[in-house]
């Protein structure tokens, strides 16, 4: 009999021990809602369909198609120093069509590696990168952070942080639209 309470007593003793383990063990990952995940593979698809008119050399053409299957009417873009005539979306269909074709500028010929796809409700963060020259010529990688909130499944916002290295290309390269 002593001897079953001193059992009991050590398990007991560990007790303390392992709820500590219990309750400082991290928390499952959190899981995506339905809803997320299709806003998440819109953004995707939204980058896709723009990196094969890039790679096709075809953004010109496609840029109305693309902008009007993606962009809400009353998209809002939110970049400083951004502003055009009409809406954010003519804006963004203007400065596609304008894209000419030829090579694409250094580091922009591929798609952007993905660092980070989040999806928080109506709203989803892509964070990219490219290895693109910087001012001495020296590739080195950029990162590119995009947000955009979405509403009846089109961007009704997109907020995003684009590197000086790619807002300006080499005098023999063409723009990119969609920079990410």
């Amino acid at each position: 009999m002593i001897v079953a309470k001193k059992r009991a007593g050590m398990r007991l003793a560990w007790l303390p021990l392992l709820a500590g383990m219990a309750l400082s063990a991290p928390a499952p990952a959190a899981t995506n809602t339905p809803a997320e995940i299709i806003n998440e593979n819109l953004v995707l698809d939204f980058y896709r369909a723009l990196d094969a008119a890039n790679a096709a050399g075809t953004m010109a053409q496609q840029a109305r198609h693309i902008a009007e299957r993606y962009l809400s009417p009353d998209y809002i873009q939110h970049r400083e120093g951004e502003s055009a005539p009409g809406t954010a979306r003519e804006a963004f269909i203007r400065n596609a069509e304008a894209v000419p074709a030829g090579p694409l500028p250094p580091g922009m010929n591929q798609p952007a590696r993905r660092v980070a796809l989040m999806a928080d409700g109506d709203r989803v963060i892509l964070v990219t990168s490219r290895d693109v020259p910087d001012a001495s010529g020296r590739i080195r990688p950029v990162f590119l952070f995009n947000m955009f909130r979405i509403a009846g499944g089109k961007f009704a916002e997109h907020w995003d942080a684009i590197p000086a290295q790619i807002g300006s290309p080499p005098p023999n390269a063409r723009p990119l639209a969609g920079r990410r």
